[in-house]
């Protein structure tokens, strides 16, 4: 049976790729960070899904997970084919009025807690890669990786670091021959919105940013409620992605891809800029 360790699997999108990876008679390991976040999977999925205890920020809990997650692959006859890095969370506010510590927090989670995932368990991964279906890392990402809007600069500028993080790291791995994918959602209905809070609690609406906050703020609520996916359709592209040897190096899922992903990259930036700006309030003239 092949084994898939997967981060951050206690809501959204991570307990919606173990869930279909578990459906589709994988094994699953699975990171959380208290037993009770994987009752759900542990409860549903008895003879298939093990979880290890860790926060993606504390390296050391990570490194002491690993003897965990071998003994669960040993006591399976299995083997590691893939790493899948989702755990994340979402920060933002005008830069101006942000304090680093908010900039540390997001990379400390989205980037580094990534890289350290990664490094700790890739042995792994190349020790098992004799199979016919090449192991693989998947990393989610997100389409601010590419497209950057305003008030969300921690996200965007995590997500474009992993950009160039997954690109280098596909290329060295080729002496391996392990492939390294970029899954970029757009917007998805998982908890992690349900964290923002709500916009008159917004400590910046006391600056000159208001208006654009609100009209941002508004704006995006409603694209993920009229264009937000099931977090489900993530964990069906992680399957597919796992059943064949020839993977795109990226996928982007999003409704209206052209509108939302490849108009943007398109214009020129200066084009983007008004548009955005004059759309919250940012332009006056």
């Amino acid at each position: 049976m092949r084994t898939v360790l997967v981060t951050g699997v206690s809501t959204g999108i991570g307990k919606s790729i173990a869930e279909e990876l578990l459906k589709n008679n994988f094994y699953v390991i699975g990171s959380v960070r208290k037993e009770e976040d994987a009752k759900h999977l542990s409860k549903n999925f008895p003879d298939k899904f093990k979880n290890v205890i860790f926060d993606v920020t504390d390296y050391k809990s990570i490194e002491d997970s690993k003897s965990r997650v071998k003994d669960i692959i040993k006591s399976n006859d299995s083997y590691l084919c893939s790493i899948i890095n989702n755990s994340g969370i979402a920060l933002g506010g005008p830069v101006q009025y942000l304090d680093l510590e908010v900039f540390k927090k997001q990379f400390d989670v989205n980037y580094f807690g990534l890289i350290s995932v990664t490094k700790i368990f890739l042995d792994l991964l190349i020790g098992s890669n004799t199979r016919p279906l090449k192991n693989k890392i998947i990393n989610i990402g997100s389409i601010s990786g590419k497209r950057s809007y305003p008030f969300v600069a921690p996200y965007t500028s995590s997500k474009h670091a992993l950009e160039g993080f997954n690109d280098s790291l596909r290329r060295e791995l080729l002496l391996h021959d392990i492939d390294v994918i970029l899954i970029q959602p757009g917007p998805i209905k998982t908890p992690i919105w349900d964290k923002v809070p709500n916009i008159e609690d917004n400590p910046f609406l006391n600056t000159e940013y208001e208006i654009p906050l609100r009209k941002f703020n508004k704006g995006y609520l409603q694209a993920i409620e009229a264009e937000g996916y099931p977090p489900s359709i993530v964990g069906e592209k992680v399957v597919e992605i796992m059943k064949t040897n020839k993977p795109k190096t990226r996928y982007v899922i999003t409704r209206n891809i052209f509108k939302n992903y490849y108009i943007p990259g398109f214009l020129p930036d200066r084009w983007v800029d008004r548009l955005i700006g004059k759309m919250l309030g940012l332009i006056k003239k």
